[in-house]
């Protein structure tokens, strides 16, 4: 694990870190020469020797300068390699979840990523930034004082370490039964914040709904389940602990008593004693601090397996050469697809969009509609067959320069709590204002936005929640204008759009599907009738494919669903 995290570091990083590691023992080391020039300046004036002690005086004020010009730059340059660790960490994680298909989502809670993201990150800076510096510096000062001390008295220094050993066993011994209760408290912390996020999100459902009790009574049960199991790992550590400070304390102990039989038996100085009863406090100082090291041991080893595992999560692969497309049309050669064993399958589908055609998919819910949208983007990979863009198969090319080729408008809208030029500005971060205002005319939406108090820098809430949800749909419309990609997916987007908004949306559609291949995801089948040709999903495969009045010849799938949408709206 220590090998892995220092991989994190950059090399700023890791000499930072090993440069607070010497100042910090050199801070040390400088406390313990004035501990011995104290000592020597006592036996002399004890002994009654005629020397001047202005030379001490002297070297004791170099040290304690010494003392604190060490302690300020290991403060600043451990805090520079947490910095370090922080950016990259939080950077690598990033930018690995933007690498990540659909299907990490989906298998993931929420509520993991995001404790990732703060609490492991954080957990992880607290030991490089905090305790690695610390911890190696006083083991490095408790090495060479055990070594100077076994060479003033081999019996003394022996004493001091003999019971250490027996002390650090009982932590080693315990790690694997510690690991294993942090690990149950982190599973259960993250299920407690999930719920909580799913809470918070579905407060005004829960609201209108008499479940709500039952919500309550499950986020009760995961936050009294993350209480217990975080009683039990206290109460473990607590016992460890206990133990590990017993035999550390009874260390000391045995090498203080044995020390003063010496001095009074007559074979031992009584100032080299007074030098070990001092000067091993500083030995025994790691020693006691590792209770803190263990303790932060097992959270971060928790927190370290957590980041691993995303780390470490496949991602969508890139192209060594990555391929260009000669065009804008689409193809699905063969494409098989699941998402789970034994659940829904898409087998053998074959269908070509040609450029600058509109392409509508229908079919009842659960038919394979989306799933085409999400394997055209990569948001899954296929299992079998392609999926080619302008004759170059999608695997084939850069995952920016694919998401870059698509534009989409969805139904359910994703606004960000940014201001509604920020959100327009995602279709292009480049973009000028001009063309952002551009985008929005042609969202039919700028009207609107400069009633607005504040135009364009109006911020806008989570989500757009100031925003009806005709006025969100059209900024996402206005972010498909300034991204300006050949290829368009677009949902049934005016389901749950009042009249008024409809219209709007409906002109600005119009514009914005001019010169592009469209592929629409169709719940009405009224708003397809001029489309190039349709696609007729059922179970994971094409039945039906035609334009609209070719399929309402055919006395199929196609014209059931159509009559049976025209009955329900008469």
């Amino acid at each position: 694990m220590i090998r892995g995290i220092l991989a994190l570091l950059t090399s700023k990083g890791k000499r930072a870190l090993a440069s607070s590691v010497l100042w910090f023992s050199i801070y040390a080391l400088s406390g313990i020469a004035m501990m011995l020039l104290v000592l020597k300046m006592l036996d002399l004036i004890m002994t009654e020797q005629d020397i001047s002690l202005y030379v001490y005086w002297r070297a004791l004020v170099l040290l304690l300068l010494l003392r604190g010009i060490s302690s300020t730059i290991g403060d600043l340059r451990k805090h520079f390699a947490g910095f370090d660790l922080n950016y990259e960490l939080r950077e690598k994680i990033i930018n690995r979840l933007k690498s990540f298909s659909l299907g990490f989502y989906t298998n993931e809670r929420l509520g993991e990523i995001s404790t990732v993201i703060h609490r492991d990150v954080d957990n992880m800076v607290m030991v490089v930034g905090h305790l690695c510096p610390r911890m190696l510096s006083d083991f490095i000062v408790s090495a060479v004082i055990i070594t100077a001390l076994l060479i003033v008295n081999v019996k003394m220094g022996l004493l001091m370490i003999l019971i250490l050993p027996a002390a650090l066993l009982i932590l080693i011994l315990g790690n694997k039964r510690g690991t294993k209760l942090e690990a149950e408290n982190g599973n259960r912390l993250a299920d407690m914040i999930s719920l909580f996020v799913e809470y918070v999100k579905g407060i005004p459902l829960l609201k209108a709904f008499s479940i709500s009790k039952k919500i309550d009574e499950k986020l009760e049960k995961a936050t009294v389940n993350f209480g217990e199991s975080s009683k039990e790992l206290s109460r473990y550590k607590a016992r460890q602990l206990s133990r590990y400070g017993f035999f550390v304390d009874l260390s000391y102990g045995v090498m203080a008593i044995t020390g003063a039989v010496f001095v009074f038996s007559g074979k031992l100085a009584l100032m080299t004693y007074f030098l070990y009863i001092i000067v091993s406090k500083e030995v025994y100082k790691p020693f006691n601090a590792m209770e803190t090291y263990w303790m932060n041991y097992l959270s971060v080893t928790d927190s370290y397996c957590r980041i691993k595992k995303i780390l470490d999560a496949p991602i969508i692969e890139e192209p060594d050469k990555p391929l260009q497309p000669s065009g804008s049309d689409i193809e699905f050669r063969n494409v098989g697809f699941s998402y789970e064993k034994d659940e829904f399958a898409m087998r053998n589908v074959s269908f070509k969009a040609p450029a600058n055609t509109l392409t509508a998919l229908v079919g009842e819910s659960g038919s394979g509609k989306t799933t085409v949208t999400n394997l055209l983007l990569r948001f899954w990979d296929i299992e079998n067959g392609s999926i080619q863009i302008g004759g170059t198969d999608i695997r084939s090319m850069s995952y920016d320069d694919l998401l870059d080729s698509v534009s989409i408008v969805m139904q359910n809208v994703q606004l960000f709590a940014d201001t509604i030029e920020g959100n327009i500005r995602l279709g292009n971060a480049d973009a000028t204002d001009e063309e952002i205002i551009r985008a929005a005319q042609k969202a039919r939406i700028h009207d609107f936005i400069m009633t607005l108090p504040q135009g364009y820098k109006t911020v806008i809430g989570e989500n757009g929640a100031t925003l009806s949800g005709g006025q969100r749909q059209r900024i996402s419309i206005a972010r498909a204008f300034l991204k300006d990609a050949p290829i368009l997916v677009l949902d049934e987007f005016t389901s749950s759009i009042d009249p008024g908004n409809e219209v709007l949306i409906q002109e600005a559609i119009t514009d914005l599907i001019k010169n592009r291949t469209v592929l629409v995801i169709a719940h009405h089948l009224n708003t397809i009738r001029s489309a190039d040709q349709i696609l007729v999903f059922r179970k994971g495969e094409i039945v039906e494919r035609g334009s609209h009045k070719e399929l309402l010849k055919r006395e199929g799938y196609y014209k059931k669903l159509f009559k049976a949408q025209t009955i329900l709206h008469e």
